[in-house]
């Protein structure tokens, strides 16, 4: 029995390598004869990793579940993030006032002014009040729809 296992080994990786040999002596590549690996690792690949969009598929199925279960909350959550991160990177604002030049007479030099410049940092203080107060209001909602999913009515 041992002497049949050493002699296992020899013998595949001979007759492993005879095709190699005889591929490589026709004058093709030596890699082109191990492309049936790639097929292998394409199937396995296949068995083992999910498609692309599976976990958008899953949360988005799981989104759907929690919605159904807890009446709405997960909708309230997806509609206040999606209001969060809009917030959280807002365009500039800007209140210009511009007079060209030459505008009034030949040779006048223009100007240009932006009024809400200077309301810049009182405006950012608005947004983070805000945004505060409306996480607030939604920690209170979502309690509210909790504690009313988990009382049992009577009567």
């Amino acid at each position: 029995m041992k002497q049949k296992k050493k002699l296992l080994f020899p013998v595949i990786f001979f007759l492993t390598s005879l095709p190699v040999t005889a591929y490589a002596s026709d004058g093709g590549h030596w890699y082109d004869a191990f492309s049936w690996f790639g097929d292998i690792a394409n199937f396995v690949k296949y068995l083992v990793v999910p498609p692309e969009n599976y976990f958008h598929n899953r949360l988005s199925k799981l989104n759907s579940l929690v919605n159904q279960k807890f009446g709405g909350l997960g909708q309230l959550y997806q509609t206040l993030n999606d209001f969060f991160r809009k917030i959280a990177n807002p365009a500039p604002v800007s209140m210009t006032f511009t007079i060209p030049d030459n505008f009034f007479w030949q040779g006048y030099s223009g100007f240009s002014m932006n009024f809400l410049e200077s309301a810049g940092p009182y405006l950012s203080l608005l947004r983070g009040v805000l945004t505060a107060a409306f996480f607030l209001l939604t920690v209170i909602v979502c309690y509210h729809k909790l504690r009313t999913f988990f009382t049992e009515k009577e009567g």
